[in-house]
């Protein structure tokens, strides 16, 4: 969601807005090779919802996503998804781990303060950005 790291994988990215995937919670349950430690996954849970950011990108930025993500490699797929933003439903796609650790993975605090500082920048709410900013207790 950080503005710094989408310019610098996805060049024609344009953001449409905070948006909530209902059914889906957040969990860390792959070992990231990047991160030496948990990264994020949507789980489908029916009671639950995840918030994150709404983009329109071109092919080019898909394919660099799914570069980044591992997809070439089994460590993330694309999933479609529907999600609402901006008072809209809309078809979207978000990534979600392939291979699926047994237990969660504890996510670094840099990597914490990145999804916290990306949630901040893209206006998500408040009580989301809390979620996110007490991930390390989850797993103290």
């Amino acid at each position: 969601m950080a503005s710094d790291v989408m310019a610098a994988w996805c060049a024609e990215h344009r953001f449409v807005g905070p948006a909530r995937l209902d059914g889906f919670r957040l969990l860390f349950l792959r070992r990231s090779v990047r991160w030496k430690a948990g990264a994020a996954d949507v789980v489908p849970d029916d009671g639950a919802a995840t918030w994150g950011a709404l983009y329109e990108l071109s092919a080019a930025d898909v394919d660099a996503l799914d570069r980044k993500e591992f997809a070439a490699q089994g460590g993330y797929r694309r999933r479609e998804v529907e999600v609402v933003s901006n008072g809209r439903r809309h078809r979207a796609v978000t990534y979600e781990v392939v291979e699926k650790a047994p237990h969660e993975l504890a996510p670094k605090q840099e990597y914490v303060d990145l999804l916290v500082r990306g949630a901040e920048e893209r206006g998500l709410p408040e009580d989301w950005i809390t979620v996110l900013k007490e991930l390390p207790r989850r797993f103290a």
